[in-house]
């Protein structure tokens, strides 16, 4: 078993892996850009040639001019970037402390990017125009299947979080979450004994219930969206399921709002007994009554006597909600956090509960948490997660759109003799418009399997965010897949169009 914090940092490497995407689209956008660009040099290169100039120096002057270009633009980048960091900062309400400056760390590493943006992107094209074999179209189809791969992983995980926030928005966690606060005093930490936190936790009860407003109050060890969360990975009839465990008192799913579907409570005292959320049960008896079912190994085990509703107490973005409560016992006392429901706004209530707790032992500061709020601002966390990779996306799809206009542009006014010819002999619009764009169908193809397949492994980083979504959610992955495919069509058609637009005696006479 193991406790744990919410592994929000997986969040923030998925935003960075999201970011070099961006950076890789950019990139494959300029390296398109430069293979267009070898046609009109190629009468110069080969005069350079001609006279004497030889191929490595060709090589490294297009290298130094890809240098100069990732260094203009990379200094212009982290003038952006710090602005909008500020903009970002504010706007999210980030912490004070935070400095959105660069150092120079954050410099050498711009410093890297552009080395190896460079190398990778315009290396290449380098190559080919130094060799002056421009025409060739491989490249060009490498960069577009580059450029739909990262725009799909892009949209995929936006689509994710966009799911995740709509589901976390306007579905119930199972637990009436409006009215409660949990109040821990944190016993343990002040050196209470078992017995002594259990007659601080029972006067604080029943100084509770005596004040106007307070519906019921319960004991509970891991509260409601609590800063530590316990778990284990167990394996139920071939899958591998998270089960969170708990410890409560009788009156707890009252407290919570949790209905009662099987079975009992807990009695006061009791030992060997467990209650199992309806998930649990469906898991792992199927089709058979939990009830009376045995839990644990060896002498150690546990009889189940009720089922209750599935609550997502201890992880909102887990959709099984497959749990497991224990009746507390006398040792948990000192970790034991009171739940208090209320009748009215539950925001009135925390003077009270200071007062009552300098009145039982002045050195004792309970933190008092709303859970209506920590349940928004755990929604709101993916709202704003959404947006940026939202925001990350149309950027990548922007970038993407652009990239593939120009390739096909430029693979049109490669081939403008031999559409001409085509229209010429009496070839139909369409028959012509589908041999221009043939040759990018497979690198769409590739790129989109290979974004969907990066998508499915790296969105498992996103797993603590996407409150009860799968990663593999087919909805967000066909969705993605179908827009990218409309944008890639358009961007495609544009340039194509223009060609059957063409004078054909003009052309002719040109060519």
């Amino acid at each position: 078993m193991q406790v744990m914090q919410p592994e929000m940092y997986q969040v923030a490497a998925m935003v960075g892996v999201l970011t070099l995407l961006i950076l890789a689209v950019a990139c494959a956008n300029l390296g398109g850009l430069m293979l267009a660009r070898a046609v009109t040099r190629e009468h110069e290169i080969g005069i350079r040639i001609a006279i004497g100039a030889g191929r490595g120096r060709i090589f490294r002057q297009l290298c130094t001019e890809s240098l100069l270009m990732a260094t203009l633009g990379s200094l212009a980048g982290l003038s952006v970037g710090c602005v909008v960091l500020r903009i970002a900062a504010k706007e999210l309400d980030g912490p004070g402390w935070v400095n959105v400056t660069p150092d120079w760390r954050g410099l050498l590493f711009t410093v890297g990017m552009t080395l190896l943006a460079t190398v990778f992107f315009g290396l290449a094209p380098a190559l080919q125009i130094a060799r002056q074999r421009q025409r060739k179209t491989v490249a060009r189809q490498i960069l577009v299947g580059a450029q739909v791969a990262a725009s799909c992983v892009l949209l995929i995980v936006a689509g994710l979080l966009l799911r995740a926030t709509q589901h976390a928005l306007y579905t119930d966690p199972g637990f009436g979450y409006e009215q409660l606060l949990s109040i821990d005093a944190q016993l343990g930490h002040h050196g209470y004994t078992p017995t002594a936190a259990k007659a601080y936790l029972g006067e604080m009860q029943s100084r509770l219930l005596a004040v106007p407003g307070v519906k019921s109050v319960a004991l509970v060890k891991l509260p409601p969206l609590g800063h530590t969360v316990s778990r284990e990975r167990r394996e139920i009839n071939g899958r591998a399921l998270l089960m969170y465990p708990n410890w409560a008192e009788p009156g707890f799913f009252k407290t919570m709002g949790i209905p009662l579907r099987l079975g009992r409570t807990f009695y006061p005292g009791e030992k060997h007994v467990v209650i199992v959320s309806e998930s649990m049960a469906r898991e792992q008896w199927p089709g058979q009554s939990p009830l009376g079912q045995q839990i644990g190994d060896g002498d150690a085990k546990d009889t189940v006597v009720g089922v209750v509703g599935d609550a997502h107490i201890n992880a909102l973005s887990d959709d099984d909600a497959v749990e497991q409560y224990w009746p507390a016992q006398l040792d948990d006392m000192p970790a034991m956090v009171v739940m208090a429901r209320v009748a009215a706004e539950p925001g009135s209530l925390p003077p009270t509960v200071k007062t009552i707790s300098e009145r039982l032992d002045p050195k004792v500061f309970p933190e008092i948490r709303q859970l209506k709020l920590l349940y928004h601002d755990n929604v709101s966390g993916v709202e704003k997660i959404a947006m940026v990779v939202s925001l990350i996306g149309m950027v990548a799809v922007a970038l993407a759109g652009i990239g593939i206009i120009g390739l096909v542009a430029f693979t049109v006014s490669q081939r403008t003799k031999e559409i001409a010819i085509r229209i010429a002999l009496g070839a139909k619009p369409a028959a012509v418009l589908a041999a221009v764009l043939q040759q990018f169908s497979w690198p769409v193809a590739l790129g989109l399997v290979v974004g969907a397949g990066f998508a499915a492994a790296a969105s498992k980083l996103l797993r603590v965010a996407l409150y009860g979504v799968s990663n593999l959610d087919p909805a967000s992955y066909a969705g993605a897949i179908a827009v990218l495919l409309a944008i890639v069509l358009v961007a495609a058609l544009l340039p194509a169009r223009r060609a059957l637009r063409l004078d054909l005696a003009k052309t002719l006479h040109y060519e």
